[in-house]
């Protein structure tokens, strides 16, 4: 039986984690190993990893891979986490790393890493339950919360706050000596929550069933304190609170910070975080799944060798998203879905002559839904307001570097592209030429709708050698869209090869 191994760098430690996947097709895991480390510590006061704690990674990594070759693992990977990017000698401790052990570390963007373990806890049986009706899931991290509202199963927004029980540890130890310490941590981390509060639910007039909690340390920091263990039970959200609450006035708190021996300075900090998140985000339950990034690393090797497969689907989580943001800045959603309808039509029918994937046809969707969001903000301007709306928009499922294709794609679409030379500290040529062939797709199809009317009854996409004819039914009058549609049939077929021609047929 196949052997996966999973290793991730995080805020606070190092996490091995070795698996097999069982007949019923789930991970298993079967061993653990985790090392606490300073590199929190080094980040936030020194900006950098120092040599000691590069001393400490390096010969920690070391007697994992001998972990790893001793369960006889064949396929493994490390991850490091997006905080990593805050130390300064980050590109130097990873050519260490390679060069004395030859270990590869790939640092995650915020975008992938929450994916990671939301990816597999979309898996699980029990998603579908906690997500039906209307849930927010909270991913706690050491520098930041990410907050995903669900409404009836679908994904409306995810939001990024930047505060985290790393923050809360550093903001705890520095105001120690404070009798109101508590209660300004407090104020400052529900002040961030309350925005989101106010913004999706208030504001929408929603109530939350359930309220779902990821970290990757939770087990460890709540398996010491209670009855509540880190599991996918559900919890009334009242009964989690009050012994939180309890908790945190019976431990040896701030008097005694770092010293209680029920509580370390991390299992404080978190419950904090979780008193915050609780007390604001009003819910019936509460759910603790014991999902973490090592569980998606692995999950991601196994099924990138067909031992597992993926029962979510997480287009529909991205489009979903998308069409909330769009919904949210008044784009006119008549418009949005032709573009949508039509754009795949011609990527399907394009695909033997295009290069483009799956993966790409939907990084076209995400932009054809929302390259119009920017005339919220500015008419004049709304190719840039429509750019800095996506790259500022987390969407659960795109990496940053697809919603950075998808942004383009819609700045684009009202201004020239710019020349590669100036992107190519951003992309490679392959996701240049991608970003420009999306463009124009975009642009042939935002043609055929010029007058937002959607006055097609029926489109069908007929590729020969070189033309993709357009066979369109009509009962108005098609004069304006066939008037504006050459200079962009002109584009496309610069990029292509392939000229776009728009044939009418009777309308029936």
């Amino acid at each position: 039986m196949k052997r996966y191994g999973s290793i991730y760098i995080g805020t606070f430690g190092l996490t091995l984690k070795v698996y097999e996947v069982t007949k019923e097709k789930r991970l298993k895991e079967i061993d653990c190993l985790r090392k606490n480390t300073l590199i929190f510590h080094d980040i936030y006061r020194e900006k950098r990893l120092t040599p000691s704690t590069v001393k400490h990674l390096i010969d920690t990594l070391s007697e994992m891979l001998d972990t790893l070759e001793l369960y006889k693992v064949e396929s493994y990977k490390a991850c490091g986490s997006y905080s990593l990017k805050d130390a300064e000698n980050l590109l130097f401790v990873l050519d260490q790393i390679k060069l004395r052990i030859g270990l590869s570390v790939e640092i995650l963007s915020n975008s992938e890493q929450r994916f990671m373990t939301y990816r597999v806890f979309a898996n699980e049986k029990d998603f579908e339950k906690l997500t039906n009706s209307t849930a927010i899931l909270a991913d706690i991290g050491g520098y930041s919360l990410q907050l995903t509202l669900f409404v009836d199963g679908s994904i409306k927004t995810t939001q990024h706050i930047p505060i985290g029980v790393a923050t809360i540890r550093e903001y705890l130890r520095n105001l120690s000596s404070e009798t109101d310490a508590r209660q300004q941590i407090a104020e400052m981390t529900e002040k961030e929550i309350e925005a989101f509060s106010n913004m999706f639910l208030k504001e929408e007039g929603i109530f939350v069933e359930n309220l779902i909690i990821l970290n990757d340390n939770l087990s460890a920091a709540l398996s010491k304190i209670s009855p509540i263990r880190a599991k996918s039970d559900v919890f009334e959200k009242k009964k989690v609170l009050d012994y939180i609450e309890k908790l945190i006035e019976e431990g040896a708190y701030l008097s005694n910070f770092g010293k209680a021996p029920e509580l370390d300075t991390f299992s404080i900090s978190m419950l904090e975080m979780l008193h915050s998140i609780l007390t604001v985000l009003d819910s019936e339950k509460v759910a603790f799944p014991e999902k973490t990034i090592n569980d998606g690393i692995a999950f991601m090797l196994a099924k990138e060798d067909k031992a597992l497969s993926e029962k979510h689907d997480f287009e529909n989580d991205v489009l979903s998203a998308a069409a909330f943001i769009a919904e949210r800045y008044g784009s006119y959603k008549p418009h949005l879905k032709v573009l949508d309808e039509l754009g795949t039509k011609i990527i399907d029918a394009m695909k033997k002559k295009s290069g483009l994937t799956r993966r790409d046809r939907l990084i076209y969707r995400v932009s054809a839904i929302l390259h119009d969001c920017g005339k919220y903000l500015s008419l004049s301007n709304s190719g840039e307001s429509s750019y800095n709306i996506i790259v500022s928009s987390e969407i659960l499922g795109l990496t940053h570097k697809e919603r950075e294709m998808a942004a383009y794609v819609a700045l684009f679409n009202r201004r020239d592209p710019y020349p590669y030379e100036e992107m190519a500290d951003e992309f490679t040529e392959e996701e240049y030429v991608k970003i420009i062939k999306l463009l124009a797709v975009l642009r042939v199809t935002n043609a055929l709708d010029r007058s937002h009317k959607q006055k097609f009854r029926k489109v069908k996409m007929e590729l020969t050698d070189k033309e993709l004819i357009i066979r369109i039914s009509s009962e108005d009058s098609i004069s304006l869209e066939k008037g504006l549609f050459e200079g962009k049939a002109d584009y496309f077929e610069r990029i292509f090869s392939v000229r776009p021609v728009i044939r009418e047929t009777a309308s029936r």
